[in-house]
């Protein structure tokens, strides 16, 4: 019998993250002997003595796992004594994930019946079925108890998982994404990376939930604003309004040409303005409709995103469009208001509510655009 005793009891991080990895204590042990051939050579016991360690370390990761999954109770647990800064390493690490992975969970229940059809996912992000699996809980995990709390999303992640700012964000984005049940899976959204996604998420959270700066609902980065989607959605017939649609390209044209962008680029953005002014303001008051927040990636790249591509406009001069739009939409409305004689109190709101839309998508647009 051998007994292999540590105390105080370390934990050594390269085991750690092969377990994490999905190897068993075979393949740990002998991806740990080739990191050391010399070593092996010199020392007759050494593998031996590695093996034990091996498996020795596997025990206690088992022994961890259901506290690592229940951070604040494995922060507080006295059955394995660890510095607390390696508590906090070993729960950020248990939490990591991979963008591929998280990347095919997008569009996706996170139900009982799709953990067991994760065999797809690992064969093609080459990732192991554990260390899929282990990933599908922990956001399945941490989006059933964010669900319980108002607040800011990221510091709710925070303070509930004990994780740094940079995954807890990331996390915030791609709960986000499954709650609202955004579709990403269609072919065209197919080479949309973790990053485009979540950085359009985290946009949304930012500007459009319920707890976003402004907003007058409840204070929830979970779900949209409802009263600014109605109010988006009530500037509709404003907005695609013949009268309105001129005066703005009027405003639009001045601001590109101090822009100085080519002569043939701003006939085209001249001749094409309507329709790209009216896709863009439909797009932003149809998400008053859930299965249109839903289809959010798909109508940007259907509406915006592929419509300026056909024109031969660049991501710049979409970025010069959009951004025209959005610096001459307070003199516009200036002066539809003197026309229409609507009260001035009105004139504020109007802008208010169509800025923080627009801002928002024209940042999704360009990260959507792909050359």
């Amino acid at each position: 019998m051998e007994i292999f005793v540590c105390e105080p009891l370390e934990i050594n991080p390269q085991v750690f993250s092969l377990w994490l990895s999905g190897y068993s204590v075979d393949e740990a042990f002998r991806r740990r002997v080739d990191t050391e051939p010399e070593t092996s050579k010199q020392f007759p016991d050494f593998q031996r003595l590695l093996r034990n360690e091996t498996v020795d370390q596997f025990r206690i990761f088992l022994i961890l796992e259901p506290y690592l999954q229940s951070p604040p109770t494995f922060l507080t647990q006295d059955l394995v004594q660890l510095p607390t800064a390696t508590k906090k390493s070993l729960i950020e690490h248990y939490y990591a994930f991979d963008e591929s992975v998280v990347r095919e969970f997008f569009g996706k229940k996170l139900s009982t019946r799709n953990r067991k059809d994760l065999d797809d996912v690992s064969e093609k992000t080459g990732i192991s079925l554990k260390s899929c699996r282990r990933q599908f809980d922990n956001i399945k995990q941490i989006l059933r108890v964010v669900d319980d709390y108002e607040g800011s999303l990221v510091e709710n992640i925070k303070t509930q998982f004990i994780l740094p700012e940079h995954l807890a964000r990331n996390y915030a984005s791609v709960v986000f994404i499954s709650h609202n049940r955004f579709e990403t899976n269609k072919r065209k959204l197919a080479h949309l990376s973790f990053s485009d996604l979540t950085y359009c998420a985290n946009q949304m959270i930012d500007r459009w939930t319920a707890g976003a700066e402004g907003s007058h609902a409840m204070d929830d980065d979970l779900e949209l604003d409802r009263n600014f989607l109605q109010e988006l959605h009530d500037l509709k017939l404003s907005l695609i309004d013949r009268v309105w649609i001129d005066r703005q390209l009027k405003y639009v044209v001045k601001d590109l040409r101090h822009k100085k962008i080519p002569p043939q680029t701003l006939k085209t953005m001249e001749s094409s303005f309507k329709s790209t002014s009216k896709a863009v303001t439909m797009l932003g008051t149809s998400l008053i409709h859930s299965k249109d927040v839903r289809d959010f990636f798909v109508d940007v790249l259907e509406k915006i995103v592929e419509p300026c591509k056909q024109l031969a406009l660049s991501k710049e001069d979409t970025a010069n469009l959009l951004g025209s739009i959005a610096s001459t939409f307070p003199e516009c409305e200036t002066a539809h208001a003197k026309h229409t004689g609507r009260p001035g109190p009105q004139e504020n709101k109007w802008r208010y509510i169509y800025l923080r839309y627009l801002d928002t998508l024209t940042n999704c647009v360009l990260v959507l655009y792909h050359d």
